[in-house]
């Protein structure tokens, strides 16, 4: 029986995003994080590999994002990634921008 009950302080798109999906297959909120923490327990330790982003994953992002111009990164996209290189904006940041670029 589920007695405990979790108070998490989360982005609210990153929140409103998940639901989204999660409401697409099917599961809650509370249900995928359940399923999460069993896997913490199984796996005794995170489910999934943690890793700092690298510059050339932003680059290969960019490259697989653009359809303009055969595939290289537009100039709005390389000014992205000197944000990203210079520690302006993190990775994630860096990849909503680039996505964002895609859709104008």
């Amino acid at each position: 029986m589920k007695s405990e009950v979790i108070h998490a302080r989360i982005d609210s798109n990153v929140k409103n995003d998940s639901q989204l999906i999660l409401n697409k297959i099917g599961i809650s909120l509370s249900q995928a994080v359940d399923l999460f923490l069993r896997q913490v327990v199984l796996n005794k330790g995170m489910p999934f590999e943690l890793a700092i982003p690298k510059e050339e994953d932003l680059v290969s992002f960019a490259e697989n994002v653009s359809s303009v111009d055969a595939g290289k990164p537009s100039e709005k996209a390389k000014q992205i990634m000197k944000l990203y290189e210079d520690g302006v904006i993190d990775f994630e940041t860096a990849e909503f921008a680039i996505m964002r670029l895609h859709h104008e």
